[in-house]
């Protein structure tokens, strides 16, 4: 059987798209799934939207649609997770923010590649493709979907091959170089697997799914992409776009501090200065030089100081993830001359 788990908040806007797309899955008919929702106490009409949207599940899917649950959590997104997790009654399960829409074979595509593992131990499967849709068709959404296109380009980009090679190895970001996907939106996670590693980090406010995925691969656990796409839709503002990469980044380093890959993920190699410096430039230059059909020559005129803008706010990030080091490390000293 299939877990299917809905972590919403205040998603009136998108989260009718979310469920629709489950609505439109193929999923074979000898596959039960079952559907959980975790909604983080919504002012708005996400959980009316939630309950005429799952009735059309029921009518869709008939007894393959087993059961549903609404739960409600004030804590955060780690927390939330874990509650989906502790509730969940199938052997994979599918994650989605509220702000996914699934390709129209996602669940099948999934399916047949799980169907192929043996004793491979792959634990979590990602799509091969997450494009950025609009959220919204103001100046701001088009700029941040532009934006997310044009990295995306990158990978294929000669002159970024060739920049790379001029920085050094040890200046890259170490969670790149040892997770192919850090997302847990769009992922299919063996519920086994995440319970032996004892599920996801409730203290962390964001990077609960780079963290339970660091615990998998240090379990000697193995992830895998397969052959489908996941939609989500762009920040509708460039201040929440920015409030992201703040959070994000605050998240990851908190997430050092209470992991145990110390030697694989320090602070200091994140925050260099010079990695900055660097992967800013780099940036800068290989947005320019990528010609993206999907861009004005506006928009692209705007690509590098939105490029600089978001290393602002990951830089905010940092310093607020430093200040909690030096909260603890004052705590521990304490407790020591105590």
């Amino acid at each position: 059987m299939l877990t299917i788990a809905l972590l919403t908040k205040n998603s009136e806007d998108t989260v009718r798209f979310a469920l629709r797309s489950v609505y439109r899955q193929k999923i074979p008919d000898n596959v039960a799934f079952e559907l959980i929702v975790v909604d983080g106490y919504s002012k708005d009409n996400t959980l009316k939207i939630v309950a005429e949207e799952i009735q059309k599940l029921k009518e869709r899917f008939l007894s393959q649609f087993t059961r549903h649950i609404i739960l409600q959590e004030g804590v955060g997104v780690g927390y939330a997770r874990n509650l989906a997790l502790k509730e969940a009654q199938g052997d994979w399960i599918l994650w989605i923010d509220s702000d996914n829409v699934l390709a129209q074979d996602y669940v099948l595509k999934a399916v047949k590649e799980i169907e192929k593992i043996n004793h491979e131990n792959i634990a979590v499967l990602y799509p091969q493709r997450a494009i950025s849709v609009l959220k919204k068709r103001n100046f701001a959404s088009r700029l941040i979907a532009c934006y997310g296109k044009v990295l995306a380009c990158q990978s294929n980009s000669k002159l970024f091959a060739i920049a790379k090679k001029l920085l050094s190895e040890r200046l890259e970001d170490p969670i790149q170089r040892m997770l192919p996907y850090t997302p847990a939106q769009g992922t299919f996670c063996n519920i086994e697997a995440l319970r032996k590693v004892g599920g996801f980090n409730p203290y962390l406010v964001a990077a609960e799914d780079i963290d339970v995925f660091l615990k998998l691969i240090s379990n000697g656990y193995k992830m895998r992409p397969f052959n489908s796409t996941l939609y989500y839709f762009t920040r509708d503002s460039l201040r929440a776009w920015f409030r992201q990469a703040v959070t994000w980044e605050y998240g990851k380093i908190v997430m050092y501090l209470f992991s145990t890959y110390g030697n694989k993920c320090s602070i200091s190699r994140m925050i260099q200065t010079q990695y900055t410096l660097n992967t800013s430039i780099i940036n800068s230059v290989t947005i320019l030089m990528t010609k993206v059909q999907a861009c004005t020559s506006l928009e692209a005129f705007f690509l590098p100081l939105l490029y600089f803008y978001r290393r602002v706010g990951y830089s905010v990030g940092h310093l607020h993830g430093l200040r909690q080091e030096m909260f603890l490390r004052k705590l521990l000293r304490k407790g020591v001359n105590n």
